[in-house]
């Protein structure tokens, strides 16, 4: 009786035994062959994402001024890279990267399931030729050969054009819908940040069959397959020429920026802003001892000056001034105030003005630019008035320029001064301050090219831009810039001319503040200006258009700690104009 129980238990655990056997089995071999068939060829089969070309940005000139090299870039296999330590170790002095930034890149690919890493982009030579001789030291690497972003004229353009650099995980998580790889470049300033869309291009997929070390062996025709789409080539307004000259103009200044815009249209003929940077330096991965140094650099040369940086405007602010004091009715071309001598007393202090002018006109003050005539008629208009006509025309606000590194600038009100300085601490001579553009006003480059180029258009506020057209690899337009109004300045056209009329004369008549401008090529019309600064030496301003008669350019100049805008920008200003006659 033991006897045939012990046999009937081990026919039960047999049976059992069986039956788990044929339920694995089944499994394996019916309900989860598609996942086990997936994870064999995972392991046959490789996923390579196909970079595209990106579009390269072309001047008005044709010029090229940002393209594609090819490089050759290092990957790992995130499944097969050997972890252990002592490896990391010998791959982070093969290719110069500390460990603990090998392990954060594979980490990230990790968290968003990418299948490769890019370890290293612009491998040297002699890298990649020891790696391909002794791939089977190092386990799920692969060399490939990528393009990737090279700026021919390295600083000129660093600012206007930007630079490319890797993907963050927050721009991945908003590109990853559009087939952006974590491995993948993309447009951090500038115009490559602004139309990345379109010089982008679209990533291809193709697929190989590789060896158990990973290495490939061919490329396999697989329906999942993607080819690659380049991007578009983008057409600016740049002009090579004057970019490349304004930068020879500039070798002595360390810091500051010169702008020009088209009179007719506000294209952009150039944009410079010094100090600057390199951005190849970007496209293979910056070096943090070089991004600290970068970043840390008390001239900012990471700061687009022409539309970033913010400065008191000085004496060209009495542009705005004297048309604010025309619409209000306050002045006429014949109108006199107390005369100027060399001060004036406003509120128990005394105002200076930087000469003795002694009894002017309005045409005669703008030209010899009398502090003291100007401080009288600010109060005149009064603070709020003032501030009303400087919001109505740009300035306080972004003018809307096709890149996003813009500023707002600052124009003071009676409700900002009350929150800053209190009811009771501040005074009339607040007013004084900025009716000759000093004081806590702060304006860009940009806005004060903005205004200017209004009063040339009949009080139209045209939005300057960069880029003019953009064209496929199939010679198709994809997008075509049109012209963009933002509203119209509030002042007559018989105002707007008087003030061209006192530009002009303040080169061109005797005693004008911005002689040094004087050209016998082309007639140039303009307005100096000084704006103190709390940090040393004020700041060099020149506004200006030319020629005269039939302007062609509106061109702004700031030259930071140089002293007085006649005698250090207003020059700057004549060679620019020689130049650009020269070149037509």
């Amino acid at each position: 009786m033991v006897g045939e129980n012990r046999l009937l238990n081990l026919s039960l655990l047999l049976a059992l035994f069986f039956s788990l056997i044929t339920v694995t089995l089944l499994n394996l071999q019916v309900f989860r062959t598609d996942r086990y068939r997936t994870l064999s060829e995972e392991n046959c089969f490789k996923k390579e994402i196909v970079v595209p070309v990106r579009g390269s940005i072309i001047s008005s000139d044709n010029a090229v001024i940002a393209t594609s090299k090819r490089y050759f870039s290092l990957y790992g296999e995130v499944s097969k890279i050997n972890m252990d330590a002592g490896a990391i170790g010998k791959l982070s002095e093969l290719i110069a990267i500390q460990p603990d930034s090998i392990n954060a890149l594979i980490k990230m690919s990790r968290i968003y399931d990418e299948r490769d890493v890019l370890l290293k982009s612009n491998l040297d030579i002699a890298t990649v030729t020891f790696l391909e001789e002794n791939g089977g030291m190092y386990q799920g690497l692969s060399i490939r050969s990528h393009p990737r972003r090279f700026y021919p004229y390295e600083y000129v353009y660093s600012h206007v054009l930007g630079y490319v650099g890797n993907i963050t995980q927050t721009e991945y998580e908003k590109y990853k819908q559009l087939g952006y790889s974590i491995t993948d470049f993309i447009g951090k300033t500038g115009v490559e940040r602004s139309y990345e869309k379109y010089l982008k291009g679209q990533n291809g997929i193709k697929y190989f069959e590789t060896d158990v070390y990973g290495r490939v062996i061919r490329e396999i025709e697989k329906k999942n397959a993607v080819e690659k789409i380049n991007g578009n080539d983008v057409y600016v307004t740049l002009n090579h020429r004057m970019q490349m000259y304004i930068d020879t103009l500039m070798t002595e200044n360390e810091s500051g920026c010169i702008l020009l815009l088209d009179a007719k249209d506000g294209s952009v003929i150039s944009m410079y802003s010094k100090p600057s940077f390199d951005p190849n330096i970007f496209v293979y991965g910056i070096r943090r001892d070089m991004w600290d140094y970068l970043k840390r650099n008390p001239l900012s040369p990471f700061l687009n000056r022409c539309t970033d940086g913010v400065y008191p405007p000085g004496s060209t602010f009495k542009i705005l001034t004297t048309l604010s004091g025309l619409n209000e009715g306050f002045i006429d071309s014949q109108t006199y105030f107390q005369e100027c001598n060399g001060s004036i007393m406003i509120s128990n202090r005394i105002f200076n003005c930087w000469s003795t002018h002694y009894e002017l006109d309005l045409l005669e003050a703008f030209k010899q630019s009398c502090d003291v005539y100007y401080y009288q008629l600010g109060m005149k208009i009064g603070l709020d008035k003032l501030a009303r006509y400087a919001y109505l025309s740009g300035f306080g606000d972004a003018v809307g320029i096709d890149i996003y590194e813009e500023s707002n600038g600052l124009v003071p009100d009676t409700k900002y001064l009350n929150k800053k300085y209190g009811r009771n601490g501040w005074g009339i001579g607040q007013t004084a301050n900025l009716s000759i553009g000093q004081g806590d006003l702060l304006v860009t480059p940009i806005q004060m090219a903005s205004f200017l180029l209004a009063i040339l258009n009949g009080g139209e506020k045209i939005i300057p831009h960069i880029v003019d057209s953009i064209i496929d690899k199939q010679n198709e337009v994809r997008f075509r810039h049109k012209k963009k109004i933002n509203g119209k300045l509030v002042f007559s056209n018989e105002d707007m001319a008087f003030i061209r009329l006192c530009m002009t004369e303040a080169v061109n008549g005797d005693k004008g503040t911005g002689a040094g401008a004087k050209s016998s090529l082309c007639s140039i019309s303009g307005k100096t200006g000084t704006a103190e600064n709390s940090a040393g030496i004020p700041h060099a301003w020149f506004v200006s258009y030319f020629p005269s008669d039939n302007p062609e350019v509106v061109c702004v100049i700031v030259l930071e700690n140089s002293g007085h805008g006649g005698e250090m920008a207003a020059p700057f200003a004549k060679r620019i104009a020689e130049k650009w006659m020269n070149m037509k």
